[in-house]
């Protein structure tokens, strides 16, 4: 329920959490289900605001924070994509070809909480391996799926239950200024907030920051200005390895048999959700390359170059390319992505919805009625064709480096603390493995009679295709990592900060490595696995 937190009380709350988006509401109600009373905080209101400014040190390798962070009852859930993806057991492995990506636990460890995280992010189920109906040779894989939300906008599932509990008690417009330690530095004794009734502290036996990568990555920053020793030193691990995803398109699949698009087509199983096969290579294939976890799907053609000639596509073109029609069909992220950039070729788009008049119109309405009338809604479309060629998209792991990383500008925000400063860096080594994953996967594809990839660049200017893909600012990874070691990360495997004994990090901030899936699904998953823990402690 909504329990404005007032100035001036002394009430001890036994389990703090900061940040209301898919990783603190699991947390919280998990917590709820174990019989836990908690105090939620979060810097928005009901409705959605901008994020937080930050100072972005290559804007072609970064999106704006006003668009990757929402403030607001269930964050970045009212602009998540809805896509739910497991982690694969490569991505826990000892690579020697990536460094510093050690876990400080087994993919087993964690795997058990992948059918609550499942329930919470409604994705039907945690069956992330389905067997493909033949098997393939050469490391090629389609036994892998992703799963997607029945609503991409989780809250929606769960806002009425968290605004009625008794046990869990939000507070709104309430934003953490500061971590206040104890004199030894070895717990946290309260937290300076700002609320809409004015300055006051939160006091809790334990306090978990569920902010985002970015945001939780800021607020210890600013900590550890006072305490330079602490989160393994000024220079330490805390905000270096930043890293997303490298995602995009270079090639075209081309299908041997046309009709085999439907096995890489959504599909709505007895769960009540929609999965997705996904063309990837086995942990085998990739160790003997030495390439990173990459994941393709056949997708359609970029929709902003009207080239396409497709009156569908940009008929969907024009539609995200009107703000407020565009921001209800998909998140801001993916709308900018999808429209292009500008000049917009509107005429060109225009001519090809007329010549594809009325087809077009016919194939547009089933994708809306796909999209907002029927449920589950379809998290996406396809348009297929009697050729069997489509675009092929790519998501890629990134490797850990310490350069790129989050420091702590001179410029403050509104309520005094410094700003963030993003310098996220991506490495020739990301692009060579994204280059190596698209040869490899091209030949499997030949040896299994599947198809063929058809590139759209000369070899000489692929490299620079791949490079204009690389940016991310979603997928917020590695800035307060986890491991054994305090002098090389910043938790445990149990998600305590090094050091400070009733302070944990709820957050994919913590993760060592990317791997090729999106983080939200993993940090919900480690979030249900730390309430049993604070249950238990």
């Amino acid at each position: 329920m909504i329990e404005q937190v007032v100035p001036g009380s002394e009430q001890l709350w036994d389990i703090c959490v900061v940040g209301t988006g898919p990783v603190g509401m699991a947390l919280a109600m998990e917590l709820e289900r174990l019989g836990k009373t908690v105090v939620v905080l979060e810097s928005g209101a009901q409705e959605q605001a901008q994020g937080q400014h930050a100072k972005i040190v290559d804007l072609e390798r970064h999106a704006p924070m006003e668009i990757a962070v929402v403030r607001a009852l269930g964050g970045t859930s009212w602009t998540w994509g809805g896509r739910c993806v497991a982690y694969d057991d490569v991505d826990w492995l000892d690579r020697d070809f990536v460094p510093d990506a050690d876990w400080p636990l087994t993919h087993d460890e964690i795997r058990p909480w992948y059918k609550p995280a499942a329930e919470y992010l409604t994705c039907g189920n945690d069956n992330f391996d389905i067997p493909y109906k033949r098997p393939l040779t050469d490391g090629l894989t389609l036994n892998f799926v992703e799963r997607w939300a029945r609503d991409s906008r989780v809250i929606l599932e769960h806002r009425e239950h968290l605004l009625a509990s008794e046990k869990i008690k939000i507070s709104l417009n309430t934003t953490v200024t500061a971590i206040n330690l104890s004199a030894d530095g070895a717990s946290v004794e309260s937290l300076s907030v700002t609320t809409s009734q004015g300055a006051t502290v939160i006091r809790a036996k334990r306090f978990v920051l569920a902010m985002g990568g970015v945001e939780t990555t800021r607020v210890l920053l600013a900590t550890q200005q006072k305490w330079p020793t602490k989160f393994g030193g000024i220079d330490g691990p805390l905000g270096r390895y930043y890293m997303g995803h490298i995602s995009g398109k270079i090639a075209s699949i081309a299908f041997d048999r046309p009709a085999d698009i439907a096995d890489l087509d959504f599909i709505l199983d007895g769960s009540g959700s929609f999965y997705r096969r996904r063309l990837m290579l086995t942990t085998e294939a990739q160790l003997e390359h030495k390439v990173l976890n990459t994941a393709f799907w056949p997708d359609n053609p970029p929709f902003y170059d009207p080239g396409h000639g497709s009156g569908v596509l940009s008929s969907v073109w024009i539609a995200l390319s009107i703000p407020p029609m565009g921001r209800k069909l998909v998140s801001e992220g993916i709308r900018l992505a999808h429209i292009g950039p500008r000049p917009f070729p509107v005429l060109a788009h225009l001519r090809n919805a007329i010549l594809g008049a009325p087809q077009g119109a016919a194939d547009l309405f089933k994708i809306l009625r796909d999209r907002f009338i029927r449920k589950p809604k379809k998290p996406g479309f396809l348009v297929q064709n009697s050729g069997g060629k489509y675009a092929l998209h790519y998501h890629a792991e990134q490797i850990p480096h310490a350069e790129s990383r989050i420091t702590l500008g001179s410029e403050t925000d509104a309520f005094g603390v410094p700003r963030a400063v993003i310098d996220l860096r991506f490495q020739e080594q990301d692009v060579d493995s994204v280059l190596k994953s698209h040869e490899v996967l091209d030949a499997a594809l030949r040896a299994n009679q599947l198809g063929r990839l058809e590139y759209w660049a000369a070899p000489e200017k692929r490299r620079e295709k791949v490079w204009a893909h690389a940016a991310d600012g979603y997928h917020q990874v590695g800035t307060t990592r986890m491991g054994d070691d305090p002098a090389t990360s910043v938790v445990d495997s149990d998600l305590r900060v090094h050091g400070v004994k009733n302070l944990f990090i709820a957050s994919s901030s913590a993760f060592p490595t990317t791997g090729q899936a999106n983080s939200t699904f993993l940090a919900v998953a480690f979030a249900v696995r730390l309430a049993e823990l604070l249950n238990r402690d």
